[in-house]
């Protein structure tokens, strides 16, 4: 600290200043008023103790500056780097003056923070650093390469004296990214097995490919509107159109617009890592070159009548220099368009392909964007499908937040003297946005760009304009899933053949991936908030009691169901078009139920629910509707009082169930033992077989994390015929065997049940009598399996959930959420008391996925860290009752990283004892909770259920802090400094 207070005294700066910038939180910086001297000793001063502003405070910086890459975003790097790294540089904590070597060798550490980069790196310790500087067609460079027995790990340049943003990469790591893209290009081409792998991962890879192609099949206009405004590079006068994304799962859209396969371009360095540069590159689908022609149409129409862009720009809020910026542009707008169009007709008239090219930057904006209002006007484009190409265009150019969608309308690239600039894109924009029914909040400035956002109200009618794509987003989504967790399989395993690690690259953790969950969960949120569920009167005219479930938007039906009692159940149907039927389907699931969607023979497209499906969707609109439905059923005498207190039951409970590998359990609670039970009953040995051999697939030991039984296993079930049961009953009864004793006779059901001892005979009986075991009569075991998850299994799953395993993680929150429904907070936390050991093991490891109470991702822990504070000072370790132990937390939401802080420090409590007043202390933190993000990553991390606002955390939420590696030993060190009790007298009270 003496290093920075002297250099802060130099620059007449104030600590309180820099600490208070240090220790912001992301959201906060731009708004922090301080001096450029105090953000740079902050910068300084966050680069030793890991803080989040060396990352975020060129972020605050951009907005009065340009952006220096790479500079200040090492900090995030410090926590993740091997120490022989570290230790190059820490010298730099006093007063003595860094060496270039260790500079550079510092700075080199942003490319650590890349996961891939961590695991080939981490246990490399003695990896030599070197460094040096060489002149190349007239340009200074320097080159730093790591190196390890003569092999190049890896090795990066700067352009001396410019900024420090690396050119490129090569190396073991970047030869790793290129052999997952030859891999990724045999998949898509549909080529053989490659020799080693394993057959059925690489089938279900290849597979799950086709389904990726076909989900998008179903969405090409939309992809087309959206990308070629935001992300395409239009090539008009070749005709030729390139997808280029730093995202696997973003190029496979760009199969809309051109049939070409998934390439590499380059391996680049960033702030965020090494990243592999994908792209598709081919001539035009046959939907872009008519959404090209019929929107040069339509631009040259909207040309002649002068449509007044100005008008739409009173609408938006936005700052005075932004509405004067859009203004101008406004009112040169179609001037512009003039100059473009006879621009593009002199060079198609003169054969010039060049300057066709030069303009499709503008082309590829102005087109489509055209396109899309004449043919919503026309009727040809629907407001879904307009919805869902706003939806594509911000997921390739667009920020998602849970409270805010945003869509970044840039300028035209590498342009010294445009037609065009963003004014005259944003203003188009805005246009067409209102045109189509989207009206957006605000607009706000960024870096040569414009940040068009919707909130609030407005927010709500874009979700509401997207709620019917669900079907399609939950194909898109679950297809890319899907390919996502079959090609981290298969990537695994070629990069652990080859070069003997384990990683494998996992397309979930691209933004483009997680920015389209958040759009699902939004409005999915929005469906969940807004939907009317109602109930038409009950109807008796039919072979069942039947009803009609229907669901409303802003008063508009958009879906219903049939709800029938069969006299054994509840039975939910729905029979007609596929497209209704997957609508229906996708409001079940927003609602938080399972719904397939099949194809049956006379009936059509088909959703059908049994009673745990119905009971399952927890929604107080269709659960009352279910519950008016029974109460009716039951008062007219349809429903016996035992079967109507079950269902009540089931309906305010919800079903008992919990699924696993695809192995659905029974959950239930025994008070005469006080256990937990998790069961799944086989009734067969191949249902039985199946689930061991899945349970067995998913990491877990028959014997220690599961047990298999039967129950019953000395009986046999003998079926016969109609034609023949007359026949069997006889013979058997003149067989010498004894009824009752030997077999049973179950007349309803044309069953003979016979102890196994007596098996044989009875059928020898019926053979001897003519009768054909498979024709006439079936033998068929009357036993049941019985597959039990242990208290070790728990913990098991338990620990999977906390490395990220997300099914795991579903199945742990579902059986806390059976059991605290089913059986009260008592039972549940009896599950918490089991997993306890597993959750303060300290095996949890980051990055940790973070999920809302639905089970949605909303966010990503990925860097937890300490400081030991005295008295408003950071120390490097205290104790006492003036210790405060700061835990903090670093997540990704919405694309950008954020901070939860959690400050622990000693409560004081007195208890009079006789004369004497006893003191004793105890740890507490009160951390102020901010949005239902904080409410998930606080849950995550601690268990804690919390609303926003003020939360109380003691030591059971500290304890399981512990299970974190870079806490465990911090929060032991600082409850050894725990003060001691006392007696007294006249002690001074809480705080």
């Amino acid at each position: 600290m003496a290093g920075y207070s002297g250099i802060a005294e130099r620059l007449k700066v104030a600590m309180e200043k820099v600490i208070e910038l240090a220790e912001a939180a992301a959201d906060d910086l731009p708004y922090i008023n301080a001096t450029r001297g105090e953000r740079t000793v902050a910068a300084l001063l966050s680069l030793v103790t890991g803080g989040l502003f060396g990352v975020t405070v060129e972020r605050a910086l951009v907005e009065k500056g340009e952006r220096i890459v790479g500079v200040l975003s090492i900090a995030s790097a410090v926590r993740s780097t091997p120490m022989s790294f570290y230790d190059a540089f820490k010298s730099a904590s006093g007063g003595e003056e860094p060496s270039e070597a260790r500079k550079l060798t510092f700075r080199i550490a942003t490319l650590l923070t890349d996961p891939l980069v961590r695991t080939i790196l981490a246990g490399r310790q003695g990896a030599e650093i070197r460094v040096e500087e060489r002149t190349e067609n007239g340009k200074r460079l320097v080159y730093v390469t790591f190196v390890e027995n003569g092999r190049e790990l890896l090795k990066t340049a700067w352009e001396a004296g410019k900024r420090l943003k690396p050119l490129w990469a090569e190396g073991e790591v970047v030869r790793l990214f290129k052999e997952v893209v030859n891999l990724m290009t045999t998949i898509s081409s549909g080529s053989k097995l490659l020799e080693g792998l394993n057959e059925e991962a690489w089938g279900n890879a290849v597979k799950t490919m086709g389904r990726v192609k076909e989900a998008i099949e179903t969405t090409v206009k939309a992809v087309v509107i959206g990308a070629l405004p935001t992300d395409a590079v239009l090539y008009s006068g070749s005709e030729y159109v390139s997808g280029p994304s730093s995202y696997l799962s973003q190029a496979f859209t760009y199969w809309a617009l051109a049939e070409g396969e998934i390439n590499l371009d380059k391996v680049y360095p960033s702030e965020e890592g090494l990243r592999a540069m994908w792209y598709v590159v081919g001539e035009y689908t046959k939907i872009v070159d008519d959404v090209l022609k019929r929107g040069r149409v339509a631009l040259e129409r909207l040309l002649k009548s002068g449509v007044d862009l100005k008008a739409v720009l009173a609408e938006v809020k936005m700052s005075d220099e932004i509405k004067t910026a859009l203004e101008t542009a406004a009112g040169d707008f179609w001037s512009r368009v003039g100059e473009l169009l006879t621009r593009w007709e002199e060079a198609e008239k003169n054969g010039d392909k060049e300057a066709v090219d030069r303009l499709g930057k503008y082309l590829r904006v102005l087109l489509p964007l055209a396109y899309a209002v004449e043919a919503y006007k026309r009727g040809e484009l629907s407001r879904e499908e307009a919805a869902l190409a706003v939806t594509f265009a911000v997921l390739y150019d667009g920020a998602v937040y849970r409270d805010e969608i945003r869509l970044v309308v840039g300028a035209p690239e590498h342009e010294v003297n445009p037609i065009m600039t963003h004014d005259h894109f944003a203003a188009f924009w805005l246009w067409a946005l209102k045109v189509l029914g989207f009206k957006p909040s605000s607009v706000r400035k960024g870096r040569k760009a414009h940040y068009i956002a919707f909130r609030g109200d407005e927010l709500n009618e874009l979700l509401k304009a997207i709620a019917p794509t669900l079907p399609r987003l939950y194909e898109f989504r679950d297809a890319l899933a899907e390919f996502a967790d079959a090609f981290r399989t298969i990537s695994g395993e070629v990069v652990k053949r080859k070069y003997g690690i384990e990683w494998a690259y996992d397309m979930r953790n691209e933004g483009f991936f997680k920015k389209l969950e958040e759009i699902i969960t939004m409005a999915e949120d929005y469906v969940y908030k807004n939907i009317a569920v109602e109930r038409d009167t009950l109807d008796t005219s039919w072979s069942y009691p039947k009803t009609v479930i229907r669901f409303k938007l802003g008063g508009e039906e958009i879906a219903y169901i049939n709800v029938y009692w069969t006299g054994d159940g509840l039975q939910a149907q729905f029979g007609g078009s596929r497209e209704n039927a997957e609508r229906l389907a996708s409001i079940i699931r927003a609602l938080g139920g399972e719904a397939e969607v099949k194809h049956v023979k006379g009936a059509g497209w088909v959703v059908k629910l049994a009673t745990d499906g119905i009971t399952a969707i927890r929604h107080d609109g269709w659960l009352k509707a279910v519950r008016s439905f029974v109460d009716e059923l039951y008062n007219k005498g349809q429903i016996s009082e035992e079967r109507y207190e079950q269902l009540v039951k089931d309906i305010t409970a919800g079903p008992n169930t919990v699924k696993l590998a695809g192995v659905e359990f029974s959950v239930n609670y025994i008070n005469k033992t006080g256990n937990i039970e998790i069961v799944y009953q086989p009734t067969s040995e191949t249902s039985k077989n199946a689930a061991v051999d899945a349970l067995k697939a998913r990491g877990l030991v028959e014997g220690v994390h599961f047990t298999v039984t039967t129950k019953g296993a000395e009986r046999y079930e003998i079926r016969v015929t109609k034609e023949t049961y007359t026949k069997a009953v006889e013979v058997l009864a003149r067989s010498g065997l004894k009824e009752k004793e030997h077999y049973t006779v179950y007349d309803k059901r044309r069953e003979i049940h016979v102890k196994a001892e007596q098996k044989d005979a009875v059928v020898n009986a019926l053979k001897a009598a003519g009768l054909e075991e498979g024709k006439h009569f079936t033998v068929k075991w009357g036993g049941q399996y019985i597959i039990r998850l242990t208290y070790d299994g728990l913990r098991q799953i338990q620990h999977m959930a906390l490395n990220g395993d997300a099914e795991a993680d579903r199945f742990i929150r579902e059986l806390e959420d059976v059991l605290r429904r089913r059986y009260g907070n008592d039972v549940a936390k009896k599950l918490t008391e089991v997993l306890r050991p597993a959750r303060e093991e300290g095996t949890a490891e980051l990055p940790l996925t973070v999920r809302d109470k639905r089970g949605n991702v909303v966010a990503q822990v990925v860097g937890l860290r300490y400081e030991f504070v005295k008295n408003g000072q950071l120390v490097d370790q205290c104790a006492g009752e003036d210790c405060r132990l700061r835990i903090i937390a670093e997540y990704e939401a919405g694309g950008e990283r954020r901070q939860f802080k959690m400050e622990w420090y000693w409560a004081e409590k007195r208890e009079k004892k006789g004369d004497a007043t006893v003191t004793y202390y105890y740890e507490i933190a009160r951390p102020t909770v901010k949005d239902d993000v904080e409410v998930a990553v606080l849950k995550t991390l601690t268990g804690k259920e919390a609303e926003r606002g003020r939360v109380y955390l003691y030591a059971d939420q500290l304890d399981a802090l512990r299970r974190f590696k870079p806490l465990r030993d911090a929060i032991d060190k600082w409850r050894e400094g725990k003060p001691a009790s006392s007696q007294g007298q006249g002690q001074r009270s809480d705080n």
